[in-house]
């Protein structure tokens, strides 16, 4: 249970037994005080009410209480003034001392409570210790700096102004603006993804491929690249004032980074054979490459023509 949580219990508690004393106190005989003879239907009301809440917190306030055990030593007797101050089983002489004993208790417990960060977590067993917990949105705000800086740059002014489908859409983009950035490439969505990173031929690995497992891991990222172009990009795209919530769009901003301190530590690999897409080309390297394509085939046609001629003269001059 939070510290917050457990600190308004305790309050509404303990503002409820005060109520129940007060009654209690107007209800017994006077002359021989042993019981309540009045307000009986409203105190066993209460009563019930006030046993609730103790089966709820009991182990979160013996934590903190010094103690809720009374006695009369003179007679021998011991009990629970926990549950005799909302009982109504016991004696006036022994339930008015309980009540003034456990509100006491109460106030103690407010007050040590109040010490205690409110987000912090209390677990119901007495000894194990109390955990620190955090809000989510202070944990998020808290992490936001630590994402990669190619989605901070483009998703976090988005995100703290609360447009939240427009950061995740951002932070996609941003991934594979990331992809194109350190393989040349022009493509988008799975065509990107298949040229960069297929197994056969990538232009990024992940690691050397040398093991059935380190190709296994080639495939899986590249395939939940993939799955994150469609199943987020494409939707959010695609889908007039989609809503996200804050927690969300947060998430997919931490995956949209993952994936990018994953690019930074790929190898980029220059292999032989790969089929170049012309198309994905800018114009002063296609221009480029058609030149030098022309240039070797007019080699080619220029060697063909001389072993022709000197086939030729051999024939002609046996």
């Amino acid at each position: 249970m939070k510290v917050k949580d457990l600190r308004a219990v305790t309050e509404r508690f303990r503002n409820e037994l005060i109520k129940h004393r007060e009654l209690y106190a107007e209800s017994i005989d006077r002359t021989i005080p042993d019981h309540a003879i009045r307000n009986t239907e409203k105190l066993q009301k209460q009563s019930s009410l006030l046993r609730r809440t103790v089966g709820r917190v009991r182990p979160f306030l013996d934590r903190f209480a010094s103690s809720f055990t009374m006695a009369l030593p003179k007679y021998g007797l011991e009990w629970d003034g926990l549950k005799s101050a909302v009982g109504l089983s016991d004696t006036a002489q022994i339930k008015g001392p309980s009540m003034d004993k456990v509100i006491e208790e109460l106030d103690d417990v407010l007050g040590q409570l109040d010490r205690l960060d409110p987000d912090d977590d209390i677990p119901e067993d007495t000894q194990s210790p109390t955990k620190p917990g955090v809000a989510v949105d202070k944990l998020i705000l808290g992490y936001l700096d630590q994402l990669h800086p190619q989605i901070k740059k483009g998703c976090l002014k988005l995100y703290k102004d609360g447009h939240f489908p427009q950061a995740i859409e951002e932070a996609v983009k941003a991934v594979f603006q990331y992809i194109r950035d350190k393989t040349g490439r022009t493509e988008d969505g799975a065509y990107l993804v298949d040229t960069a990173f297929s197994p056969k031929s990538p232009l990024l690995s992940f690691s050397d491929l040398s093991d059935q497992s380190k190709l296994n891991e080639q495939v899986g990222f590249m395939e939940m690249l993939k799955g994150f172009y469609k199943g987020c990009r494409s939707p959010l795209a695609h889908t007039y004032g989609k809503k996200e919530d804050a927690q969300r769009a947060f998430e997919y901003m931490v995956m949209a980074s993952l994936f990018c301190r994953r690019i930074d530590g790929a190898k980029l690999r220059k292999h032989r054979g790969h089929v170049l897409n012309f198309e994905s080309l800018s114009l002063p390297i296609r221009l480029s490459t058609f030149l030098r394509t022309f240039l070797s085939l007019a080699m080619v046609f220029e060697a063909l023509r001389t072993a022709w001629d000197i086939a030729d003269s051999l024939t002609l001059y046996p």
